[in-house]
């Protein structure tokens, strides 16, 4: 049995410390040699070691002279797998343990892929370098505090080799893929840090790299893009960071975190890491970002029905999303729609005039290039039949004045009776239906809160058929 390939690389530094000859104004010909040539060789290395075998790493240093005050010294870097440095008397140092994934390019049978073996693979190659390098940017920046980290022990800990017994400095980071499609590469990595202090930490580093480009994913680019809920007023930073200021405080983890913490939430950019999988999506806040180091990490796993119309069409493509949880995603931006003709209202422009229509006043209604009756109808008829779209619009809820349109400010609460929620897509052919079951609670005065109702169950169907893989429902009961 062989452990993973290790692959060390090795830099030599030489710091060169001159004492300088204090000489007379007329000695200005004086030569300094300030550059002493030298080389290092090294013997081979063995490319695979057994379970615990142990590898001798000989270094020769050849120099063309000897100088008074010169030191050479020799940082070891390992890029790959776990390595340990100790004293001369085997005291532990440091111990490391580094694995992030490279990007291999394979030929049609399944051959390693040589460059220059085929021009028509320069595209993949540049995909493959891109990725790659990213990850050896990474490697580069865990190792260049290594030796740093290694004098610290040895400053910390003393000559007392017992104090190394148990507590040594550790650095870690290994990393995995955990979502791949054809299209998309989501990677997560675990960093686990203890330099002597009260305890160790923990932080996450994520990448999604888009395969098709060449480019890495992030929240920022993701969020500037055009989606299905952007021509609602909805972005997919907001649509993420509502999904968990809700769920924190559903499950009540408010009370550990810090006051403030939905500000952190909502520059989700600034302070989360997320990663794509086959249900959803991961988002993740390191200890300290939301509430103490006793509070931990947080880490929120959104279902794709709950934000998969808030990405643009290229990512929905990257991704392998269950078409049950695509009709799903569509129901809840269907049941957006449906709210600001009966119980929200739609997104508007808080600093344009009002206008009064039959001495209501009407705010103007921001939804990007909806502007008309006519657009808005257009829009509607996305995600509900012409029949349904013009019922809704049959209630006077939104108003055309001057090329813009208006609205109400009014809103009203959801049924508070509703418990519980869940929903099945069943199938006929390209068309089928979704349906809800809700349950319902009843205050209690004893307890005084609300419990469950038994044989509450009451079930709800929403019809549909698909375009382009996505629902356009014909009626929406929505017992809200």
């Amino acid at each position: 049995m062989y452990m993973k390939k290790i692959i060390y690389q090795m830099l030599v530094g030489c710091y060169i410390v001159a004492a300088l000859v204090l000489v007379c104004a007329c000695n200005s010909q004086l030569d300094i040699q300030t550059r002493y040539p030298f080389t290092v060789e090294t013997m081979p290395v063995p490319k695979e070691l057994k379970v615990n075998e142990t590898a001798e790493i000989r270094c020769e240093l050849k120099r063309e002279g000897r100088w008074e005050d010169t030191r050479y010294t020799i940082r070891w870097f390992l890029f790959d797998g776990e390595g340990t440095l100790k004293l001369d008397d085997g005291t532990v140092l440091l111990h490391t343990n580094y694995e992030l994934p490279q990007l291999e390019l394979r030929t049609a049978d399944g051959a390693l892929y040589e460059p220059g073996a085929a021009a028509t693979q320069s595209a993949a190659v540049a995909v493959r370098d891109a990725f790659n390098a990213e990850m050896e940017r990474c490697y580069a920046a865990v190792l260049s505090n290594e030796s740093e980290l290694a004098q610290e022990a040895r400053d910390h800990y003393g000559s007392d080799s017992m104090s190394f017994e148990y507590i040594y400095y550790e650095d870690e980071l290994l990393g995995e893929v955990v979502y791949q499609t054809d299209g998309l590469i989501s990677v997560l990595a675990n960093a686990y840090a203890f330099y002597g202090g009260a305890h160790p930490n923990t932080s996450t580093l994520t990448w999604s790299f888009d395969l098709t480009t060449g480019e890495f994913l992030t929240l920022d680019a993701l969020n500037a893009q055009s989606s299905t809920d952007s021509a609602l007023g909805k972005t997919l930073v907001d649509t993420l960071a509502s999904e968990i200021v809700n769920r924190i405080y559903e499950e009540g983890l408010d009370d550990y975190l810090y006051d403030d913490f939905y500000s952190y939430v909502y520059d989700l950019s600034s302070n989360a890491h997320f990663y794509f999988s086959g249900s959803g999506m991961t988002v993740n806040f390191d200890a300290y970002v939301l509430g103490p180091y006793a509070s931990g990490p947080q880490t929120f796993e959104i279902p794709y029905s709950h934000f998969y119309n808030a990405l643009d069409s290229h990512t929905q493509s990257l991704l392998n999303v269950p078409q049950d949880e695509i009709i799903i995603a569509d129901y809840y931006t269907t049941k957006t729609l449906w709210s600001w003709f009966n119980m929200t209202t739609p997104p508007v422009d808080s600093g344009a005039p009002d206008i009064t229509v039959d001495g209501l006043p009407l705010a103007r209604v921001m939804l990007g290039d909806v502007n008309t009756l006519d657009e808005l109808r257009a829009l509607l008829c996305e995600h509900v039949s012409a029949e349904l779209a013009d019922e809704w619009l049959a209630t006077g809820r939104f108003v055309e004045s001057d090329g813009a349109l208006y609205t109400a400010c009014a809103d009203r609460g959801s049924d508070i009776t509703i418990d519980t929620e869940s929903y099945l897509v069943a199938w006929n052919g390209d068309a089928g239906e979704i349906m809800q079951t809700i349950t319902r609670r009843e205050w209690n005065d004893e307890t005084g809160d609300f419990v469950p109702v038994p044989g509450s169950e009451t079930y709800y169907a929403y019809p549909f058929t698909t375009m382009n893989r996505h629902a356009v429902f014909s009626a929406f009961p929505c017992p809200y």
